[in-house]
């Protein structure tokens, strides 16, 4: 069954074909400031692909809540244009293809459950560091939405009196912080390089504080849902010692006094940002009861 997989984010949409668990074909567009030159891509993207391909199914990885009775994205996210209509009719009309949606960190938890780091673990929490922080959700065989559908809206978490972890625990708002600190424009990767160089003081504090932010939010999702396991993405993620240094930071909290016999088990998630694209495919093509989206 070829399906082709569209990763909606804020910043670039990402598609491929998607085939026997693997994708290729691979483009990649900005995301663009309105509907109507949104549509205009992706009617560009899906020509290319029907073309080349026969095509079953588009399956999409969106930012907000993907309501499947609605069909709407609900919540919220940076491409507001997004929002308040059904999104999956629009496009099940549109191009008479079987339509599938599902929230971005859904997606990507996906992959990495069934064919990623993650594989046959029983319980995760799936942590995606990005501009904020999200995440999913999986117990009992199961990803958990939530009632109100916001189950996995791990960056909303307030830590530090009114602080959200999304904004303590994101290498987006550190660099931001820094480049005005420093009053000069640093990227979140520059900040790290520096920090793991020794080549600037405050850039290490600046990171430690970072590190220290996202092992406090961990430490304290393990004692709420207690998960086999806590999977970390996102773009921070691909830096070789965030694991190392999350866990220097755990072993810390750890010993501030409380009874607390488990540490979080962190795993860093092996597909990164093809994840969730391979997500999208798996959602289109598995039995649902394999699926296990709640």
């Amino acid at each position: 069954m070829c399906v082709l997989v569209i990763d909606i984010g804020g910043s670039s949409v990402k598609s491929a074909l998607f085939e026997k668990d693997q994708i290729i074909d691979v483009k990649l567009f900005s995301s663009p400031s309105s509907w109507g030159e949104m549509t205009n891509k992706l009617d560009d993207l899906v020509t290319y692909y029907k073309h080349k391909y026969k095509l079953k199914a588009i399956s999409f990885s969106v930012p907000g809540i993907a309501d499947q009775d609605s069909g709407e994205i609900k919540g919220a996210s940076s491409l507001r244009y997004i929002h308040g209509f059904n999104f999956k009719e629009y496009f099940q009309k549109k191009y008479e293809l079987t339509i599938y949606f599902e929230n971005d960190a859904n997606c990507a938890c996906l992959a990495e459950l069934k064919l990623g780091n993650a594989k046959g673990v029983e319980s995760a929490l799936f942590v995606v560091i990005g501009t904020g922080i999200g995440g999913a959700i999986f117990m009992g065989g199961q990803l958990h939405s939530g009632f109100h559908g916001f189950g996995g809206e791990f960056g909303m978490m307030l830590m530090d009196k009114n602080k959200e972890w999304s904004e303590l625990g994101s290498a987006v708002h550190m660099s931001r912080k820094f480049s005005k600190f420093k009053e000069r424009k640093f990227t979140g990767k520059e900040i790290v390089e520096l920090a793991e160089q020794k080549k600037d003081r405050e850039a290490i504090k600046f990171c430690n504080e970072l590190y220290h932010s996202l092992a406090l939010g961990i430490y304290n999702l393990q004692y709420i849902l207690d998960p086999q396991c806590i999977i970390v993405s996102g773009g921070i993620s691909e830096s070789l010692n965030l694991i190392n240094n999350i866990e220097r930071e755990l072993d810390k909290i750890m010993d501030y006094g409380q009874r607390c016999p488990i540490k979080p088990k962190i795993i860093k998630a092996r597909y990164g940002n093809n994840a969730n694209l391979l997500g999208a495919g798996l959602l289109a093509t598995l039995p649902k009861n394999e699926i296990g989206v709640n």
